[in-house]
């Protein structure tokens, strides 16, 4: 072989041996699914707020990220949902307090809050709760859902209280009222929501501690006679992530989600707040009676909802409490 024979062939080989080693090209990227679950069924109104998040994601982050809605509790139990996502199973969560509180106490404080989670942001309230989520439970705080301020829970009554007097009546509780009960003299009873309908009718208890809307799901407005039109506290709900699927995200993608995380807390709001309208027009259209305060027993009665309340969490809570009742008010 002549010398520019082995010229060419020496170019062909270094050509091939450069091809050999350069990088296959890159994939598309794609898209990341979240999978997540909410303590209540799809069609209870609490539930509305994930199914919006999960509207937003698909939306504005389409081919990039997406949502997919697993179920509630048939998936798994409220009490282990927390675990669920801090362990990686789920990667997003509908979180209610009162469902993880055992695990971050301090979580109790978006339920106690008199304002919504859009004043929140503004009060130094909603970093100081992502600082308390990252530091206990490694997961990331993402928004407040809990709707209207004073909208979350009320007492349905077979009696007539004598103003915001409650002596004499037993009421169906779960552990978030029991305080606010004895404070109004009344009597709390801890069972079952399914054993509720028949306790009303047999007189066992006089009425319930429920959340706003709901009671026609368990048909108990056939034995409730009265509504306390005064509610009382919020919702407690957040979007939590879990923090491993959070850090493979890119710094891009997490600044969408936090953006949606604001534009949900508003869109929340917005949503509880019609629902509450519709709630009080059908329960009108059956029939129930609306309990109105005066001032002073308005005032009564809100003491026992908060007063014990926030003395209780920052008593428990004394490292953060203080400060997330300062920024909660």
């Amino acid at each position: 072989m002549g010398a520019l024979g082995r010229r060419i062939l020496l170019g062909t080989l270094a050509t091939l041996v450069a091809g050999s080693l350069a990088p296959a090209p890159v994939a598309a990227q794609q898209a990341v699914v979240l999978k997540g679950i909410t303590p209540w069924v799809a069609s209870y109104y609490w539930s509305e707020p994930f199914l919006i998040f999960q509207r937003l994601v698909n939306t504005r982050l389409k081919g990039k990220v997406s949502v997919d809605y697993l179920g509630a509790a048939e998936v798994i139990p409220p009490n282990n949902q927390f675990e669920a996502l801090r362990n990686g199973t789920i990667d997003v969560l509908l979180a209610g307090a009162s469902y993880y509180a055992g695990e971050i106490p301090e979580s109790m404080a978006g339920t106690f809050t008199k304002k919504p989670g859009s004043e929140l942001r503004k009060t130094g309230f909603f970093d100081l709760m992502k600082k308390v989520h990252l530091e206990k439970g490694n997961v990331i705080y993402i928004a407040s859902i809990g709707g209207e301020a004073d909208k979350a829970f009320r007492y349905f009554l077979k009696k007539k209280p004598v103003g915001a007097d409650f002596t004499g009546l037993k009421l169906r509780v779960s552990p978030i009222y029991v305080d606010m009960v004895k404070a109004l003299g009344g009597t709390p009873v801890n069972i079952a929501p399914g054993e509720v309908y028949t306790a009303l009718e047999r007189g066992v208890i006089d009425g319930v501690a429920w959340s706003y809307g709901g009671i026609t799901d368990f048909g108990w407005q056939e034995q409730i006679k009265y509504v306390v039109e005064q509610a009382f506290y919020t919702g407690g709900s957040s979007i939590l992530i879990n923090k491993t699927v959070w850090d493979k995200l890119s710094a891009d993608l997490r600044a969408e989600l936090e953006k949606i995380g604001v534009e949900l807390e508003i869109e929340s709001e917005k949503y509880h707040g019609a629902s509450a309208k519709r709630e009080d027009a059908m329960l009108r259209g059956l029939g129930l009676e609306f309990i109105k305060f005066s001032d002073a027993d308005r005032g009564k009665y809100l003491e026992a909802a908060y007063g014990h309340a926030w003395k209780a969490f920052v008593e428990k809570n004394p490292k953060y409490g203080p400060d997330l009742m300062k920024t909660a008010q």
